[in-house]
């Protein structure tokens, strides 16, 4: 666990989440709101790329990070995410989707650490959020300018997935710029 000044890096994801809050379903956001990292069963999360052609998730760049803040400090840590089935998700023609969840030493981690932000925001106020972050590269000539992406979410192996960010062009949610600045995906991918 590490103790580190706050703010901390935002995640790719979630700086998505913060940019396309015209995009994100308020249903979806309304529920969410109530969920509480420190109680959340982090082995039940299931989070679904909707991706468009020519655009993949790099792998082994998709983390979930719990943090705590008071004041000024924070505790944070990151878990790495692991390839996850989506039953139920069915893309668009060409499009692809990539699941991810918690699993191995890093779910036990993240178990261990909601103990202990628990215990420490116990002594304080304070606030606790997940996020999560994701890498891409581009396959072939990447992604087409006008593609779009879908994020969605699953809080319970029950429950359906629940659109959190509908399908939106993804110059709205990267910005051209960083849309035009992809890297390409090894071969080996």
């Amino acid at each position: 666990m590490a103790v580190v000044p706050f703010p901390s890096r935002l995640p790719l994801l979630a700086c998505l989440v913060l940019v396309a809050c015209a995009s994100m379903v308020p249903t979806t956001a309304a529920r969410l709101s109530t969920l509480d990292p420190l109680t959340a069963d982090p082995g039940q999360i299931t989070v679904a790329l909707v991706l468009p052609p020519g655009l993949q998730v790099t792998p082994g760049t998709a983390v979930l990070t719990l943090a705590a803040r008071r004041g000024d400090m924070a505790l944070a840590d990151s878990f790495t995410l692991v390839p996850k089935p989506t039953p139920g998700v069915t893309p668009p023609a060409g499009s692809v989707v990539a699941g991810f969840g918690l699993a191995g030493d890093d779910l036990a981690r993240m178990r261990d650490l909601q103990a202990d932000v628990a215990a420490w925001k116990a002594t304080g106020a304070s606030a606790a959020t997940l996020s999560v972050g994701v890498g891409g590269c581009a396959v072939g000539d990447g992604p087409a300018p006008d593609a779009t992406g879908a994020v969605l979410i699953r809080l319970s192996a029950e429950a359906p997935f629940q659109p959190l960010i509908q399908p939106t062009r993804l110059t709205s949610l990267l910005g051209p710029e960083a849309l035009n600045a992809i890297s390409p995906c090894h071969a080996a991918n």
